[in-house]
């Protein structure tokens, strides 16, 4: 009887607890998350699925640099952090223009 309860436990597709998924729900992700990769992915739509790995990498590695890049022209500019929200729900910007134009 022990040893049945561990094959059921092991077979089971619930994919929780640390379980792997079996082969049919392990394909169903794989193919959504390939068809949120195709949406995401600049020329994604028609590439092949090892394509859009390779599309997705560079992808990746220009999104950072751009960020990058971002991030230094604030410095040299000396551009505010983005606007935090307040307690009231107004974001800070909207309370700065609100105290300029009084």
């Amino acid at each position: 009887m022990e040893e049945r309860r561990r094959t059921r436990a092991r077979g089971s597709d619930s994919g929780g607890g640390g379980r792997r998924p079996s082969s049919r729900a392990a394909g169903a992700a794989l193919r959504r998350k390939v068809r949120e990769l195709r949406r995401l992915v600049p020329g994604g739509e028609e590439a092949p699925a090892a394509a859009l790995l390779v599309r997705t990498a560079a992808y990746i590695v220009r999104l950072r640099a751009r960020i990058e890049l971002l991030r230094e022209l604030a410095a040299v500019y000396g551009a505010a952090p983005a606007p935090l929200e307040l307690a009231d729900g107004a974001d800070a910007a909207s309370a700065d223009a609100d105290a300029c134009a009084a």
